[in-house]
């Protein structure tokens, strides 16, 4: 993963995603921007609440806000904690617009090719649409990213959404709860 330190968020690189072509009527192959927030810039804070609000406000979204935030008012940044978002935005990262993100994540690095995804959120206009949604295979591209970089990933999910993990290789790892594990053969 890209480690660079900058003020707004920071581009990490385009991740392929499903686009509804409706001339064509089938689903085509084209790119979002992924990027990572940085806690101690107050434009990437602000941009984040208002991600939040325009995905709903009390979700996954929401509870990213308020981890960023909290880290906000700290002096000193924990680098295990990170913040990422795939958007429709074409540069200016220094001013991320709510309206183009289609999801956020936030992980917690375990060690040097291990993280935990804490909250994985695509966009509830793209998961609950009538009809096809318009942007496709979210998700998939967050989450085939950290699999590039990482041999092992953990994660918690909950029973509406454990089946989307399974089907990309994630395996449960209790019985009694939704955790959930994906490591590299």
């Amino acid at each position: 993963m890209n480690n660079n330190i900058s003020f707004g968020a920071n581009f990490i690189q385009k991740l392929p995603i499903k686009k509804y072509s409706y001339e064509k009527k089938i689903y085509t192959t084209d790119f979002a921007n992924f990027v990572e927030f940085n806690p101690h810039d107050k434009n990437d804070v602000k941009a984040l609440y208002e991600i939040a609000r325009d995905f709903g406000g009390d979700t996954y979204a929401g509870n990213i806000y308020y981890d960023i935030k909290a880290a906000s008012e700290k002096t000193v940044k924990d680098p295990n904690i990170r913040y990422f978002a795939l958007t429709n935005q074409n540069g200016n990262f220094e001013d991320i617009e709510a309206r183009n993100i289609l999801g956020l994540t936030e992980i917690k690095k375990l060690n040097n090719k291990e993280i935990q995804i804490k909250y994985l959120q695509t966009h509830p206009q793209y998961l609950y649409s009538r009809g096809l949604p318009f942007i496709k295979r979210v998700g998939t591209a967050i989450i085939n990213y950290f699999k590039l970089y990482n041999d092992k990933i953990h994660l918690i999910s909950t029973p509406g959404v454990y089946l989307f993990y399974e089907k990309k290789g994630f395996r449960r790892i209790s019985p009694h709860v939704y955790s959930m594990v994906w490591e590299k053969n």
